[in-house]
């Protein structure tokens, strides 16, 4: 209740600070009356795989798995009878997973919303949001106690990551308020809520990804992704971060068949999430559960924080003792394997028409070798039911279902490998071992599918529209930005206009 509170509490004073302020929204993002009319063809985002169509017990899990993905969670202890389970937070960036994967439908990325990584200068890394990071107790803005159970990690009013001391024209509205728009974005190293003790405590802005065809760069062998960075040019050649699930969530309950603990321990490369951090949807799926909802599970079964544990507000316990909170239930299946058979199933977004511009922009696109670490194409193994993760119980992927996966040609223009992006990259640093390339500047190549739908761009949302995008490209990417800009405005518009068609 609390954390509701506290996003009641942001977004009145951001309302309000955007009504003195005409000059403040448009600073703020760029944000735009509409999607742009040449992006404007999503047919086929967020549907299934054409293979599964056919097939009522796939499309069953399918459908169950977008349900849930669309579920609002409760504070409702997960062992009460009465009422729905749920039992969120007491730290959450929203109440449903679709709440950050809608636009344009459900499994995209999100629209505007943000979500927050903290970093300690090593792991673990935790993600936490605006509105829900309590830290250091209760601050005082122009006479008004503001966030009475803690401080936000974000700063009031205005945006992470400016390059400068300057306020924001965001910024200058709140402070002629009396609202200081210093508050801090690191947090000192001692211990507080989040477990953190030593190195300070700072926060990175991430966008949230689209998920559709992911089940397709799920069941792709590591052996791909190994040839795709041996084929690069040596100045672009990206990095296979191998991940064992294991390293990252620590021990499984003991509800975890021997069969999914297995497959989960196996080193596999990492391919989901901005630094790599995943290489299965299931894990991916309980990573996010937890961070993202503060729902812990049979794969994290320890809760992030317990803050709020016996805290009771306006007669409502804000955490119980009821960990793990998502476990396998009379079906057979848990949360996190509807999440996953719903990720598994979706189809990647088709390519919109082309036109003689686009097409044109794409043989530019090569030519700046953009196409050396966004790869076009890439096959799925004959056989993923070898090494994809079982459900939480044991059950294996149907027959059906591997089939629909398997050998399969498909087109994310991403390489999905860890490059070195200098300044543009998020400063945090995800290794878990001296051998782990998750470093500070370190970033998996964004997937261009689908980024018609999107609004903003780069990990933390700093462009909003796809020239800046590529211009502040840095690192391994530098050179490909540079040959851009030396491109006639003609030619950069045909990129641009085949970039939009993905």
């Amino acid at each position: 209740m609390h954390n509701r509170i506290l996003i009641l509490t942001w977004a009145v004073l951001t309302i309000l600070s955007y009504a003195e302020s005409a000059d403040c929204q448009t600073h703020f993002r760029n944000l735009k009356p509409g999607l742009n009319p040449t992006r404007s063809t999503y047919s086929g985002m967020g549907e299934p795989l054409p293979a599964m169509i056919n097939n009522p017990a796939d499309m069953r899990n399918f459908i169950n798995g977008q349900l849930n993905m669309k579920q609002i969670e409760t504070l409702n202890s997960a062992r009460n009878s009465a009422g729905p389970a749920g039992q969120l937070g007491p730290l959450f960036n929203n109440t449903s997973c679709a709440a950050c994967h809608s636009n344009p439908a459900v499994g995209g990325g999100g629209l505007n919303l943000f979500e927050q990584r903290l970093s300690t200068g090593g792991p673990p890394v935790r993600i936490f949001a605006v509105d829900n990071m309590l830290t250091q107790g209760p601050m005082t803005q122009a006479d008004t106690v503001i966030f009475p159970y803690g401080v936000a990690a974000a700063t009031l009013g205005g945006e992470i990551g400016l390059q400068s001391d300057q306020a924001s024209a965001c910024q200058q509205v709140e402070e002629a308020r009396g609202f200081s728009y210093k508050l801090p974005i690191c947090i000192p190293g001692t211990a507080n809520d989040v477990g953190t003790t030593g190195a300070p405590t700072c926060i990175a802005h991430r966008e949230s990804l689209p998920i559709y065809g992911d089940g397709l760069v799920e069941a792709t062998a590591d052996a791909t992704f190994a040839q795709i960075a041996a084929n690069q040019d040596p100045s672009i050649r990206g990095a296979v971060r191998t991940i064992v699930e294991t390293n990252q969530v620590g021990p499984f309950t003991a509800q975890v068949s021997a069969k999914t603990s297995a497959a989960l321990t196996v080193p596999h490369v990492g391919r989901f999430g901005w630094k790599d951090a995943h290489s299965s949807l299931l894990a991916f799926a309980g990573d996010a559960y937890l961070n993202e909802t503060g729902i812990t599970s049979d794969l994290n079964k320890d809760p992030n924080s317990n803050c709020a544990m016996g805290v009771t507000q306006y007669g409502v316990p804000l955490q119980a003792a009821d960990d793990p909170e998502d476990t396998v239930d009379s079906s057979g299946r848990s949360d996190l394997d509807r999440f996953t058979d719903f990720m598994r199933g979706l189809q990647p977004p088709p390519q919109a028409p082309q036109t003689a511009d686009s097409q044109a922009g794409h043989k530019l696109f090569e030519r700046l070798n953009c196409s050396g670490c966004h790869v076009e194409s890439i096959t799925t193994a004959a056989n993923p039911a070898a090494f994809l993760p079982p459900t939480i119980n044991g059950q294996p992927l149907t027959p059906t279902m591997n089939a629909a996966l398997a050998n399969v040609t498909y087109h994310p223009y991403s390489d999905f490998l860890m490059h070195d992006m200098g300044s543009m990259a998020d400063g945090v640093n995800d290794n878990t071992s001296p051998d782990d390339v998750g470093g500070p500047t370190m970033m998996r190549t964004m997937p261009l599918w689908g980024i018609r739908a999107r609004e903003f761009f780069l990990h933390d949302g700093r462009a909003s529209d796809i020239p800046t995008a590529i211009v502040l490209h840095d690192g391994q990417g530098k050179a490909a930005a540079q040959a851009f800009q030396g491109l006639s405005p003609a030619q950069q518009q045909q990129v641009v206009d085949f970039i939009e068609t993905l």
